[in-house]
């Protein structure tokens, strides 16, 4: 009888440490955080990623006494050819279960090889003397329990490298964070390929850009769902394009491919 109740007692035991260990699951959440680029007038840009980190809310829903969580970028080498990261590409930086609830910061650590390339000349980077801060963004992004989110850093070089004096090229970090949920994307191709024009959207309160791939592709990811001003910046010999795109939350709007006309000299 007395080995009866140890095994009922064990039993029980085992089932409640069994039923604590799927709770503390139920409550985490998967992180994957990815970097993409608006590419600015350069043939190259590399910039070395070390990783990224987040803040979660504290225990009382505070950043006040939350610590950062680290994810190492993890690679072979960390000097990172960011303006490839156009149309769909992307560059995954970590990823990791978190405590769900609100993130309510992330930072995005770089170290000290930045370079730009064009033709064959190679130029150092000057890093802004407020780096750090530049990097460092406010979140309010809630993480549902048993879910996974694509957490997107949006790096425009397009305005994060500054021509200084002279021969001198400033990075000045600007960046964005978003996840797709709730809001919309748009991807489209220009024709001719190869000729690398500048796209933007433009609502009534922001605007954002990007150049197309080498396939003549683009793509706009975390867009606040409104109308846009979608215009194409041709190069010489072409003529500017301008389209009407609306969009709804959750939704990839495709748009007809954009052939763009020869001006007539």
């Amino acid at each position: 009888m007395a080995s009866f109740r140890r095994f009922v007692y064990f039993s029980a035991l085992l089932v409640a440490v069994a039923a604590c260990e799927d709770t503390s699951l139920e409550n985490r959440s998967l992180v994957n955080v990815l970097l993409v680029d608006a590419p600015g007038d350069f043939d190259q840009v590399w910039i070395e990623v070390l990783g990224v980190e987040l803040l979660p809310a504290g225990v009382r829903g505070s950043a006040e006494n939350a610590n950062w969580i680290n994810l190492p970028y993890q690679s072979a080498s960390n000097t990172v050819r960011i303006s490839d990261l156009v149309d769909d590409q992307r560059l995954l930086i970590g990823r990791t279960e978190i405590q769900s609830g609100t993130i309510s910061g992330i930072r995005l650590q770089l170290g000290q090889e930045m370079y730009l390339i064009q033709g064959e000349n190679r130029t150092d980077l000057i890093a802004d003397p407020d780096l750090d801060a530049l990097l460092e963004l406010d979140l309010d992004i809630h993480l549902e329990p048993g879910l996974s989110y694509d957490l997107y850093l949006d790096f425009d070089l397009a305005q994060s490298v500054r021509q200084g004096q002279g021969d001198t090229f400033h990075l000045v970090p600007k960046l964005r964070a978003f996840v797709t949920e709730q809001t919309a994307a748009i991807q489209g191709t220009v024709l001719p390929r190869g000729i690398l024009p500048h796209i933007f959207v433009i609502n009534s309160t922001d605007t954002l850009s990007t150049l197309t791939g080498s396939t003549g592709g683009f793509y706009f990811k975390g867009l606040p769902p409104t109308e846009y001003r979608l215009f194409v910046d041709a190069p010489t010999g072409y003529a500017d394009t301008t389209l009407l795109v609306g969009t709804q939350p959750d939704t990839l709007v495709t748009l007809p491919t954009i052939n763009l006309r020869i001006e007539n000299p």
